[in-house]
């Protein structure tokens, strides 16, 4: 699964892109796409409160609002591959820069063929990128139903249960077949074991609640703590 974020105030081509994005998607990729559409800058936020997993962001910064909603986002989002549109109301110094680092550029007003040729080439490179096992920024998961890319840094805990691993982040939860003893293995050393059938993203955690054997995170979830791995879990904290 691939997921795009578009936030689009004031752009008046709209359709074009959308349509663009979809035919690009489908020629270079054969993984599922789902697309997320916002003109209104409360919606967007509303949204991003919830932080979803997300690989494409387009964004228009045609005001100064747009562009210092999108230096926001992109703290949390730097690893997504950015589609900044703009225009002439806008000097490139305000957008050109580390903190916003757009992965594209497309200058409106745009036609259709300008449109294809920026969006087909971003979407080649990130999808030569999404089949990359050796990214160390996120886990990939591999199913017959497709994959899904999941960055570290949005993963709360990992979860055994029915059979199956479910990594689990603020709003969303990726199920598929693996072992919990093979999964803390293959995530970096601050993700710790701390029940028989749970992993915590220690940068997560708010507090640790050893006489209850709970361990709450910063989203307000709540995981167990094993006697078993206590001391692990402490030590980690105390460091």
């Amino acid at each position: 699964m691939i997921t795009v974020l578009s936030y689009l105030e004031k752009l008046n081509n709209i359709p074009v892109l959308q349509e663009e994005f979809h035919s690009q998607a489908a020629f270079h990729s054969e993984e599922d796409w789902r697309y997320f559409l916002y003109t209104k800058l409360e919606e967007l936020r509303k949204a991003l409160k919830a932080e979803p997993v997300l690989d494409i962001l387009c964004w228009n910064v045609s005001g100064k609002q747009a562009l210092a909603e999108l230096e926001q986002t992109r703290k949390k989002y730097m690893e997504a591959f950015l589609l900044l549109i703009a225009d002439s109301s806008i000097s490139p110094m305000e957008y050109l820069r580390p903190s916003i680092l757009p992965t594209a550029l497309l200058l409106s007003p745009f036609d259709r063929l300008q449109c294809s040729q920026v969006l087909g080439e971003l979407i080649s490179s990130y999808c030569s990128q999404f089949k990359n096992k050796e990214d160390e920024d996120t886990f990939l998961i591999e199913t017959r139903e497709g994959r899904q890319r999941v960055p570290l840094s949005q993963i709360s805990f990992v979860e055994a249960r029915d059979k199956k691993i479910y990594i689990c982040t603020r709003s969303e939860s990726f199920g598929f077949y693996e072992t919990i003893d093979h999964m803390s293995e293959l995530l970096p050393a601050h993700f710790l074991r701390c029940h028989r059938s749970f992993i915590v993203n220690m940068e997560k955690v708010k507090k640790l609640n050893l006489s209850e054997g709970m361990i709450e995170l910063d989203n307000g979830e709540t995981v167990p703590l094993s006697r078993s791995y206590r001391k692990a879990v402490r030590a980690y904290g105390s460091t």
